[in-house]
C-alpha cells in the first residue's frame, strides 16, 4: 500500500531548526515593533488597538469568509489561477479600503501621525502570528514527531490511511530546509509592507495625494499577495522568485512611500523625532568662575542697581 515509501526518513535537523527560528521571529518581531514605536514615537495605543481590529476582522475572518465562497463556485474549483485573480481583487479591495476606513476611525479620534505605526504594527502582527506562527508550529510538532516515532510506527498506527498521511508530509522530508527560513524573512517584509501601505493610505485621506493613488495602493497590494499565492497554488514552482518578487514589490512600496512623507508630510515626520532633554544648569560651574566673595559682591551692586 505505501511500499514505494522510504519509511527510514526523517525530517532533516536544519529544517526543525528553522522552523522553530520561524515561530520565534514571527511572534517576537511584531511585540519588538510595538515596543520600539511605542518607546520611541510616543506611538498611542489607540492606533494599535484599531490595528488589531482590522487584522483579525479584515485581513482574516472576512477574507477567509471571500475565499470559502469563490469555491461554491464551479468555474474556481478548476482554475486555480482565476480564482487566485479574482479573489486577491477582491480581497484587495476590502484590506486597503478598509485600511482607509480604519485611518478615517483614527483621526476622528485624534490620534496622532505616530499612531499610524502602531496601527501597521498590528495588522502586520495579526497576519504573522496568524498565518506563520499557526502553520510553522504546526509543521514544527509534526517535525518534532516524525523524528522521534519514526515513520515506520506511525504509518503503522495510521492503518488505512498510512498512504494518505505519508503523502502528506512527503513535502516536509524532502523540500530544502531553507524554505522554512522564508516564512521568518517574511515577517520583516510584510512589516514594512504594511507601515508604508498605511503612510501612503494616510497621505490619500489627507488629500497629500489624489484620490486616483487608492487604486494603485490596491493594485500594489495585489502585486504583494499575488507571488505568494502562486507559489502555495502550485503555478510559480520556484519559492525563491516568488519572494524576490515579493521583496522587490515591497521595496518600491516603500520607497513610494518614503518620498511621500518627505515631500508632502514634512509636518508629520517633524512630530516623530524625540523631544530633546533639556540639559539640567550646571550650577556648579557658574560657580567656579568667580570666588564666593566676588559672587557675593556681584549680587550686592545688583540689588543696589535694582534700588
Amino acid at each position: 500500500m505505501y511500499e514505494n515509501f522510504d519509511l527510514t526518513m526523517s525530517v532533516p535537523v536544519l529544517s526543525v531548526t528553522f522552523l522553530a527560528v520561524t515561530c520565534f521571529l514571527s511572534v517576537t518581531v511584531p511585540i519588538l515593533a510595538i515596543y520600539l514605536f511605542r518607546r520611541k514615537l510616543h506611538s498611542s495605543f489607540q492606533g494599535l488597538l484599531f490595528g488589531i481590529a482590522d487584522g483579525l476582522t479584515l485581513e482574516y475572518m472576512l477574507c477567509n469568509i471571500l475565499w470559502m465562497l469563490l469555491l461554491l463556485i464551479p468555474l474556481f474549483r478548476t482554475q486555480p489561477l482565476a480564482y487566485i485573480i479574482v479573489g486577491l481583487i477582491l480581497g484587495c479591495l476590502i484590506f486597503e479600503g478598509g485600511r482607509y476606513y480604519m485611518i478615517s476611525l483614527l483621526q476622528k479620534y485624534h490620534v496622532p501621525f505616530s499612531g499610524l505605526f502602531l496601527f501597521a504594527a498590528g495588522v502586520s502582527g495579526i497576519n504573522s502570528i496568524l498565518r506563520v506562527t499557526v502553520t510553522s508550529f504546526e509543521s514544527f510538532v509534526i517535525a518534532i514527531t516524525i523524528n522521534d516515532t519514526g515513520l515506520e510506527v506511525l504509518a503503522r498506527e495510521a492503518g488505512e490511511n498510512a498512504a494518505a498521511m505519508l503523502e502528506s508530509i512527503q513535502p516536509m522530508l524532502t523540500c530544502q530546509p531553507y524554505v522554512y527560513l522564508i516564512n521568518g524573512l517574511d515577517v520583516f517584509v510584510n512589516l514594512l509592507f504594511h507601515i508604508s501601505a498605511t503612510v501612503l493610505v494616510y497621505a490619500i485621506f489627507t488629500k497629500r495625494l489624489p484620490n486616483y493613488f487608492l487604486p494603485i495602493m490596491i493594485g500594489l497590494r495585489f502585486l504583494f499577495e499575488l507571488p505568494g499565492y502562486l507559489y502555495t497554488y502550485g503555478i510559480i514552482t520556484n519559492v525563491y522568485l516568488a519572494e524576490a518578487i515579493t521583496i522587490l514589490i515591497t521595496a518600491a512600496t516603500a520607497y513610494f512611500a518614503y518620498q511621500t512623507a518627505t515631500i508632502e508630510m514634512p509636518d508629520e515626520l517633524a512630530t516623530l523625532a524625540p523631544l530633546q532633554k533639556q540639559a539640567f544648569p550646571d550650577f556648579n560651574a557658574n560657580i567656579r568662575k568667580n570666588s564666593i566673595r566676588d559672587n557675593a559682591n556681584i549680587l550686592s551692586h545688583k540689588n543696589i542697581d535694582e534700588e
